[in-house]
């Protein structure tokens, strides 16, 4: 597909390309023509790798919104529809992913990145030109019982399970808390997420414990897969070769 085909819109694209003006001809002609042919495929190749990402990404998004019809037309899910529900769907997922994927599963993993989670919103908070609630944000610190509940709960399920609200303290630089509760909904509505119970927390009304069943993230992954596989077929064989030569 060409670089300027509109997939996403499914309009066809008219790309006007203007040619001639003084200057940029002079400019040209000072130019030796290996460095424009090195500029120019250096262009084709950003275009074709920013390509690739948006087909890869968008091939995302249809699987999962495929998967939401077979529950419910996609009008029942407002968050994930909504004008930025595909960023919000994109940092959520993302967030799952990446637990996996850096193997920051177990508890010890999850204490650590809750601590890095802190000190990030401390500085954030301290900082003079911080302009979002600071009251939002002192909120999202993990203080050291509601720390102690979630590594209890990791260590229960042996997986990272967290509350709703929890998970919206998490995800505070993506969205807001409400921003993710909504969309947590949607995609318990639409079967990618589900409640999760610790008999031993019931008395516990505020700590909805939510999972994935790993819909979003493999779909995620196979989407990456996709994205460099894109990549890869747009290099010229002697940059592949290149790229695959052991390193001194």
């Amino acid at each position: 597909m060409p670089p300027f085909d509109s997939y996403l819109t499914r309009r066809q694209t008219k790309l006007t390309i203007l040619k001639g003006g003084r200057d940029i001809i002079e400019a040209a002609v000072q130019d030796s023509e290996a460095t424009i042919t090195a500029e120019r495929d250096s262009l084709v190749r950003a275009f074709e790798t920013v390509e690739a990402s948006l087909r890869a990404e968008n091939w995302f998004f249809e699987t999962v919104r495929k998967k939401l019809e077979e529950t419910a037309p996609l009008s029942e899910f407002p968050t994930i529809m909504g004008s930025n529900g595909h960023d919000y769907l994109l940092h959520f997922t993302q967030f799952l992913f990446f637990l996996k994927a850096l193997d920051c599963t177990d508890a010890q993993q999850i204490s650590n990145f809750i601590e890095s989670h802190n000190d990030k919103i401390e500085q954030q908070i301290n900082d003079p030109g911080f302009l979002k609630s600071v009251k939002e944000f002192k909120k999202a610190i993990v203080r050291p019982e509601r720390k102690a509940k979630v590594l209890d709960t990791i260590r229960e399920f042996n997986m990272p399970i967290f509350a709703i609200y929890e998970y919206g303290h998490l995800l505070i630089d993506d969205m807001s808390p409400k921003t993710t509760e909504k969309l947590i909904e949607d995609l318990r509505f639409g079967k990618l997420l589900e409640r999760r119970v610790d008999e031993r927390i019931t008395a516990d009304q505020k700590r909805v414990l939510i999972a994935s069943n790993g819909f979003l993230e493999d779909t995620y992954r196979i989407s990456l897969l996709t994205q460099r596989r894109l990549i890869a077929q747009s290099l010229a064989q002697s940059e592949f070769n290149a790229a695959h030569q052991p390193k001194p």
